[in-house]
């Protein structure tokens, strides 16, 4: 699926996470029996996930624009990039 800034995503159940040491996050994915370490900005993006349960991707870019100082272009490519990889592992679902 193309992710754009209207795509809704969630998080899927097949995961846990926990913040460790400063500002990194681990997530474990049970069913493919992988961990992630996430820096101080997926772990705010999965921060928000886990609080509101479903976003949509410009929601979120708002939330690090407001949080982080970030150009805007920067900050929606990356974004888009890391809500890919997310995809990709199967962490979250996406829908328009």
């Amino acid at each position: 699926m193309l992710l754009t800034l209207n795509t809704r995503v969630q998080l899927l159940p097949n995961q846990s996470s926990s913040s460790v040491l400063g500002n990194e996050t681990i997530l474990l994915n049970y069913e493919a029996g992988t961990y992630y370490e996430l820096n101080e900005v997926g772990g705010f993006i999965w921060s928000l996930l886990q609080d509101k349960k479903s976003l949509l991707v410009h929601e979120i870019q708002a939330q690090l624009l407001d949080e982080f100082d970030v150009e805007p272009a920067i900050c929606q490519n990356e974004l888009m990039l890391f809500l890919d990889n997310l995809l990709r592992e199967k962490l979250i679902k996406a829908s328009e």
